[in-house]
């Protein structure tokens, strides 16, 4: 019983961290980047449930954190990854994951938000029933000049992965 105690508070203590806002600077959009990997954009403003930065996995390596609301940019290596979200708590369990097939020298931008809330020119990619919440969210494609007006006020997690 005692190691199922720990156990919970260790779980929880990544969903009940302060360490949400993120630091690091202001969103900076620059055209400078490798024509051999992908860019990919990851930006949301609000994750239920979750209080701590997310970690952006791809393949199973954490190559960010996007903190509330917040976003991080990762290079990708082009082909068909798995790409996951986990909160940075003790235990690392991934609450939501897709695959997506990344070209060279192209920028996706993706974004969480209520399925509710989507345009009609976002692609749903993945989503989820929240129960506690009652609604469904997901990480929808974006349109880059969506995603440059809607990033420009966002902040960067201050210590990279």
């Amino acid at each position: 019983m005692r190691i199922l105690s720990v156990l919970m508070v260790l779980v929880l203590s990544g969903c009940m961290s302060t360490e949400v806002i993120p630091q690091g600077p202001t969103f900076n959009y620059s055209k400078q980047h490798s024509n051999d990997k992908a860019v990919a954009y990851f930006y949301q403003f609000d994750m239920p449930g979750v209080n701590s930065c997310l970690l952006v996995g791809i393949n199973d390596k954490y190559e960010g954190c996007i903190g509330y609301p917040g976003f991080a940019k990762v290079m990708v290596e082009p082909g068909n990854k798995e790409v996951s979200f986990t909160p940075n708590a003790p235990i690392k369990i991934a609450n939501l994951e897709f695959e997506f097939n990344f070209e060279a020298g192209k920028e996706y931008f993706f974004v969480y938000q209520l399925v509710g809330q989507k345009s009609a020119s976002d692609i749903e990619i993945k989503t989820q029933y929240n129960m506690l919440l009652n609604s469904t969210y997901g990480w929808y494609l974006v349109e880059k000049h969506q995603a440059l007006e809607e990033m420009k006020e966002l902040r960067a997690w201050h210590n990279a992965i």
